[in-house]
């Protein structure tokens, strides 16, 4: 199935093929009494059947009608298609967000009004405006809506280790995104089905409840219940950042939005409530099994419900069948179901975590009670009762821990210990939190006294399970980021701790298995070294990577000497969606960059100072230069702060300073001593570095404009071949006829978006750069821009696959005859 996903062969040969082959070779084989063959034989007919469900799930996804019409449409151009109609049904209940909403469509028809064709495909739409607060109720679950949008691709960031985020956001359901200027552009066609506005009714009234008993004592605990309840995760956006940030390094992030953990509160309440009022057992088992179905379609589409009501049904029509099977094989049933289904929840974040932690604890919690039963009856007669439920709690903690610490590497360049500790809070506190929550929703309106304790006890829980996160502040090396480790450590790491599971062997084969576990353990979380995928330039080269960070700026500078530095490190809109650690970090590790030397910063913009935070946490830079000092400015204060308390010094660098990195010169191009206090960040204040290696000169100009672009040019010294980094994205702000002139760069390397709304790069400044000789590359167009060179010779290569080489010192600027690969 996963080799499917990704190699989608042509599928109607393909099964026609196989199928063919493999009947063909059954019946050979069985005529000919061969039984070890037939089972090889039913094996790989059961793989290659996997392969070719998970190519046409993949196909499906990722080549959708609605996909092909919108290629159709914007052409080679990457841009932006409309306003144009579109109808569709929508796949959730619309979510409130700061702007104004959020859409999740199920798209059927597009076009203009007279014309159009029938498309499918998912895609995202915000919707603007003060008046989408007012008519969102409308936006339900399963109504058919009529809408006028501008649709335009995801964005997507193209460095080196970075994976296909346009085909995963495509495999997750979501081809396109579109921008709905006003909520009057939004009209319901048709109302959803019986059962779909019966349940968009209950959550309605479950939000109404909840706000009306819990929200009377706190916006923030209203919003966790109702995540809690009804998988409502826009709720969450109630949470402020530094909360959500704390819950994810925490690792309990998913007890605030409904998931597996409670699907299984429910069912064990509907046991215990139908045990206890004395109904048989089948009836019970029947009754539940009803009402799991009937929650998980009131909740919609969450994969992880979907896979907790599935397990729990196998389980509860097991009982009523009096079939008595090991937790394993629940587990292996419940994965194939889920996967027949939906192959595609195979590269789903949370169905790898659900099953690798369920299977953890399924295999390790066992050999653990053996341990536990070992201890002399008398000890336990001296310890409270609740000491071994925790024992147990604690293990089955350490068991999911411990199956998911590479996962979580590999997913979130993160590993949580705290969350061996946490979890004795945040499993009772859930429990109330949905237990509260379902009974303050259902007395509303009903007894005010009552809706009230009960709205209070949900609050109390919902803020202590919050505030528990607190414990991170008081021992933050719980939670810390590494590099995502090699295959080849993981492979280890699993042999060694599925070998302590191993019966029946030696006390010298147990320690070493546990010797090999531990090592390896050690290993992924101090990261001393790791393999990687492009690692440091070759001995004497200097290389210089533009970043693919979208509408900002990060470049990445390596000298021959092995030291790094990061000028800018890119932007972000949210600490929840911080490019520094999802984008920057691990192209860095990919570039075989563990610490850096210098973090630089152009100016303090979000879109270029934005992820600098992640950079100083994960790479611990010696030094932060910075130019111009804005006094009072809250989020340069911030990153002070954490520099002083990382031990890294903050550097004022100014006109004329020149630092060397081996053979490499870096001179600061710009600004000059300030001689008047900023209130502001200013662009044309924006640090300027020249570096120089050989006869190849890199000018780094941040956002400079017009009015400061003549003084840079007459500071620095010509170049037998210059490379520029366009000011300012591109802006018409900047790179004037003077300047692009003076400097008659051989190559201009554009950092902007794609489908920006500025309009970068302007037309008028690339063809400056083309008439004045230059190639100019855009990392929107071909990702990131890497360039390599010995001071004479320059390599340069795109993560689009273009490759180009130079000689410093030749006629013009023209490329030498090796280069391949279009843009």
């Amino acid at each position: 199935m996963w080799t499917g996903v990704w190699f989608p062969w042509p599928l109607l040969i393909a099964r026609t093929a196989a199928v063919t082959a493999w009947a063909l070779a059954v019946a050979v084989a069985v005529r000919g009494g061969r039984p070890a063959v037939v089972a090889s034989l039913l094996v790989a007919g059961f793989w290659t059947s996997g392969v070719l469900l998970g190519a046409t799930r993949s196909q499906a996804a990722t080549e959708t009608p609605l996909a092909r019409w919108f290629a159709e449409q914007s052409g080679a151009d990457i841009g932006r298609v409309g306003p144009v109609w579109l109808e569709g049904r929508l796949r959730a209940d619309a979510s409130p967000t700061d702007y104004g909403a959020a859409l999740a469509l199920a798209a059927t028809w597009v076009g203009s009004p007279g014309r159009g064709r029938s498309v499918s495909g998912g895609l995202r739409l915000s919707v603007g405006g003060d008046l989408a607060s007012t008519r969102i109720a409308e936006w339900r679950a399963g109504r058919l809506i009529r809408v006028s949008a501008t649709l335009r691709p995801p964005p997507v960031y193209r460095n080196p280790g970075q994976p296909d985020q346009e085909r995963r956001r495509a495999l997750a359901g979501t081809v396109l995104l579109g921008s709905v200027k006003s909520a009057l552009l939004v009209d319901v066609v048709r109302g959803g089905s019986l059962t779909a506005e019966l349940a968009a009714r209950v959550r309605a009234w479950v939000r109404r409840g909840v706000d009306h008993t819990v929200g009377r004592h706190g916006r923030r605990s209203a919003a966790i219940v109702t995540a809690v309840l009804i998988g409502d995760r826009a709720a969450l956006m109630a949470l402020d950042d530094d909360t959500i940030i704390r819950l994810q390094e925490g690792g309990t992030y998913h007890v605030i939005a409904i998931s597996g953990g409670n699907i299984a509160i429910l069912t064990g309440l509907l046991l215990l409530l139908g045990r206890g009022a004395g109904w048989r057992p089948r009836h019970v088992s029947l009754g539940v099994i009803l009402a799991l179905v009937a929650y998980a379609y009131l909740v919609g589409e969450d994969a992880s419900v979907a896979r907790a009501t599935t397990a729990a049904v196998l389980v509860l029509s097991a009982g009523l069948l009096d079939h008595r099977t090991p937790s394993i094989n629940v587990l292996a049933v419940v994965a194939l179901a889920v996967l027949t289904v939906s192959p595609l929840s195979l590269f789903d974040a949370g169905f790898i975590l659900t099953f690798g932690a369920t299977l953890g604890i399924v295999l390790g919690v066992a050999p653990l009670s053996e341990v536990l039963q070992r201890i002399p009856a008398r000890w336990w007669d001296s310890v409270p009762g609740w000491a071994p439920p925790a024992a147990m709690l604690l293990a089955a903690t350490l068991c999911a821990e411990a199956a998911l610490m590479p996962v979580g590497a590999v997913l979130f360049g993160r590993v949580s210990l705290a969350g061996i500790f946490l979890n004795f809070l945040a499993i009772p506190l859930m429990t109330i939190t949905q237990i509260a929550g379902m009974l303050a929703a259902g007395v509303a309106g009903v007894s005010e006294p009552l809706s009230a304790f009960v709205g209070w006890v949900a609050h109390v829980a919902a803020t202590l399970l919050v505030e528990s996160t607190r414990f991170l502040d008081l021992f933050p090396w719980l939670a810390f980021r590494v590099p995502p480790p090699a295959w080849s450590t993981m492979v280890v790491y699993y042999a060694g701790l599925l070998s302590l599971l191993w019966p029946g062997r030696g006390a010298l084969a147990r320690a070493l298995s546990r010797l090999l576990w531990a090592a390896t353990a050690l290993w992924i979380l101090s990261a001393p070294w790791r393999p990687a995928l492009v690692g440091p330039p070759p001995a004497g080269r200097l290389r210089v990577t533009f970043l693919d960070v979208g509408q900002a700026d990060a470049t990445l500078v390596q000298t021959p000497d092995r030291a790094a530095l990061l000028v800018d490190a890119g932007g972000t809109r949210s600490p929840r969606s911080d490019i520094g650690s999802r984008v920057v970090a691990p192209a860095l590790w990919t570039l075989g960059v563990r610490r850096l030397a210098v973090a630089a910063l152009s100016h303090g913009d979000p879109d270029h100072a934005g992820g600098l935070g992640a950079v100083l946490r994960d790479f611990r830079p010696h030094e932060v230069w910075d130019g111009v000092p804005v006094p009072n400015h809250q989020e340069l204060d911030a990153l002070r702060i954490q520099a002083d308390r990382l031990g890294i010094r903050w550097r004022q660098v100014a006109l004329g300073d020149r630092i060397r990195f081996g053979p490499v010169s870096i001179t600061i191009a710009h600004p000059p001593a300030p001689d008047w206090e900023r209130v502001r960040v200013r662009n044309d204040d924006s640090v300027v570095l020249d570096i120089r290696y050989g006869g190849v000169a890199v000018l780094l100009p941040g956002d400079i404009g017009r009015d400061v672009e003549g003084s840079v040019v007459a500071s620095l010294r010509p170049a037998p071949f210059r490379i520029v980094k366009v000011p300012h994205h591109g802006s018409a702000g900047s790179s004037t006829p003077g300047f692009v002139a003076a400097l008659a760069p051989c190559l201009a390397i554009v950092s902007a978006g794609r489908t920006n709304s500025f309009g970068h790069p302007a037309p008028d400044v690339v063809r400056r750069y083309r008439e004045a000789g230059a190639l100019v590359l855009e990392t929107a167009r071909a990702g990131a821009i890497t360039v390599e060179t010995d001071g004479i010779a320059i390599q340069v290569r795109t993560a689009s696959g273009r490759h180009l080489e130079y000689r410093a010192g030749g006629v013009g600027c023209a490329p030498l005859p090796t280069g391949r690969g279009t843009e």
